[in-house]
């Protein structure tokens, strides 16, 4: 068996190239068509438009004095969910709720230029327009002229398929059109940004879903200490109305010119005394917890701080035309060489 030498392998790539070199019309022709399918490419390439939110999360200290735990406690009001513990929403856990489907619906089957209008499309049917959906729906989907893209429509019999598409529109936002990242690796600013090839959907759709996220992160985190404070507030509302019930009661009870002799005349108006006196020392431990529970309140607010939002008209993003040339240009060569290969083998 022969064996395979060194210098016939050096041999084989000279005679190689020399064949590549004397098919330099097809190659040239190879690499020609590959350069004008690149240049066709960018001159019919859609520009896409990006609408990008920053923003700062501010969690602030949800630590709560045992001393106020053990009060409140004595009022039957839970305070466990504000003494520490781990954050319910952590980190990139808020990337979550904006991918959230509930979310991203309610902000779809918003209105596309004016929330008040009536007669504003909304915003997943101008997503639907933009994209391509539509027109591929209206013929491969039944009934699909007749849905109402809308949070308001009742009709139980495209309920199912409505449902369905809307789901379709937010997997694909997600995978091809949305972006959420931390801005630095190490910092705590996050960004939220959507490109598609509608301006004004990127910048509706970015802005809103962010607003929506913000909103239901905050009533998520205050959502005990708002039920305390209530709580207290009600308490508070019910001890003032019964103290001045039993204001009126003392009085009435009252005697003018009570008869020495019967000293049990005086018994119902201390009785009614000392209960006013009870109701009132209550009152005011529930207003001092009403202010606990303030500032409780105060303490477990996030705050999210909007650093920059999309400033129409938004500039348009396309790939540049030397990228692509060149781009064009290696595959093409590696096309060449590729047809190159193949032929050699035949002919030698």
């Amino acid at each position: 068996m022969e064996q395979l030498q060194l210098s016939d392998l050096v041999n084989a790539c000279k005679r190689w190239m020399r064949f590549y070199a004397r098919s330099w019309k097809l190659n040239s022709l190879v690499i020609f068509v590959a350069l004008f399918t690149g240049l066709v490419f960018a001159l019919l390439q859609d520009k896409q438009y990006q609408a990008k939110v920053i923003f700062i999360i501010e969690e602030r200290s949800s630590r709560m004095p045992s001393s106020l735990s053990g009060l409140a406690s004595s009022f039957g009001v839970n305070l466990g969910g504000l003494s520490g513990g781990e954050s319910l929403l952590a980190g990139d856990n808020f990337f979550e709720i904006i991918r959230s489907r509930t979310l991203m619906e309610k902000v779809l089957y918003s209105k596309y230029y004016d929330r008040d209008r009536l007669d504003s499309f909304t915003l997943v049917r101008r997503y639907m327009t933009s994209s391509g959906l539509e027109e591929k729906w209206k013929s491969k989907v039944k009934g699909f002229d007749a849905l109402v893209f809308s949070s308001d429509s009742i009709d139980a019999r495209q309920a199912s398929l409505k449902d369905s598409l809307t789901g379709e529109i937010c997997q694909r936002i997600i995978e091809k059109n949305m972006q959420s990242d931390h801005q630095n690796k190490e910092g705590s600013v996050l960004f939220v940004a959507v490109t598609t090839e509608d301006p004004l959907f990127s910048a509706f759709f970015t802005e809103r879903l962010v607003e929506e996220a913000r909103d239901w992160f905050i009533n998520l985190k205050t959502e005990i200490a708002l039920a305390n404070l209530q709580q207290f507030q009600h308490r508070a509302d019910s001890l003032q109305s019964l103290i001045a019930r039993q204001t009126y009661h003392t009085a009435a009870e009252q005697i003018l010119n009570p008869n020495e002799a019967f000293k049990t005349a005086l018994v119902p108006v201390e009785i009614s005394q000392r209960e006013r006196l009870i109701q009132q020392t209550l009152y005011a431990e529930v207003v001092k917890n009403l202010e606990f529970s303030r500032m409780a309140l105060s303490s477990q607010t996030p705050v999210v701080h909007i650093l920059d939002r999309p400033h129409l008209p938004l500039k348009g993003q396309q790939c540049s035309l030397t990228m692509i040339l060149s781009i064009a240009v290696a595959l093409g060569l590696l096309f060449s060489l590729f047809l190159a290969f193949l032929r050699f083998p035949t002919q030698h």
